[in-house]
C-alpha cells in the first residue's frame, strides 16, 4: 500500500482500466491538499485504489454529520476482486483518517451495490439512516461526458475503541 505519486495518472489509467481523466482528477485534489489516494499493489502492479477526502463531497452530509474523512472512489481491479485488496484499502484509509487526527470515518455506498455495502458493514460501518440521491459527472473512453445520479445510503464507522454506529 502506497499513496499514489504525481505523474502516474497514465500508469493508473491503465493499470485500473480507468476512463481517460479519472486520475488526472483525483491526483490533482490530492496535489491540492484536498484528498490522499492510496495505490495497492502486487509484485509492482497497482491493482486497487482508494481515496480518502478530507471532507464529505456532497453537502446534504455535511449538513446532517459534519465535518468527517471520506472514503471514496475505491476500485479494485475485476480481475483482483476476492483477494482481500478492498479490505487492506479500507483498512489503510481508516488508518490514515485516525493518523491525521479523525474520530469516525464516512462512506456513500450505492443502493445497487450490495457486495460493497456488505463488506463496509463487516469491517465496522454503521448505517446513519441519511440516504440521498449522488449526482456526479464522468466522462467515458470516448471522452463523453456524462451525468449521472446513484441512490447512496450513508455509513459511519467510529476509529476509537472498537467498531459501532456513529456518535
Amino acid at each position: 500500500m502506497r499513496t499514489a505519486l504525481a505523474g502516474e495518472a497514465e500508469a493508473l489509467t491503465r493499470a485500473m482500466d480507468a476512463p481517460a481523466g479519472v486520475y488526472e482528477a483525483h491526483l490533482a485534489a490530492q496535489a491540492g491538499g484536498r484528498c490522499t489516494v492510496l495505490v495497492a499493489e502486487v509484485g509492482g502492479r497497482a491493482v486497487g485504489t482508494g481515496m480518502l477526502r478530507r471532507d464529505p463531497r456532497d453537502a446534504v452530509v455535511r449538513e446532517r454529520l459534519g465535518r468527517l474523512p471520506e472514503i471514496s472512489n475505491l476500485q479494485v481491479h475485476p480481475d483482483e476482486r476476492g483477494r482481500g485488496h478492498g479490505t487492506a484499502l479500507v483498512e489503510a484509509l481508516c488508518a490514515l483518517a485516525a493518523g491525521q487526527g479523525g474520530t469516525r470515518v464516512g462512506l456513500g455506498v450505492a443502493d445497487d451495490n450490495p457486495d460493497a455495502a456488505r463488506l463496509y458493514l463487516r469491517l465496522g460501518f454503521a448505517e446513519t439512516g441519511l440516504a440521498y440521491a449522488d449526482h456526479y459527472t464522468w466522462t467515458d473512453t470516448a471522452g463523453v461526458e456524462h451525468h449521472a445520479a446513484d441512490d447512496v445510503r450513508y455509513l459511519v464507522r467510529d476509529l476509537g475503541q472498537g467498531s459501532g454506529p456513529p456518535r
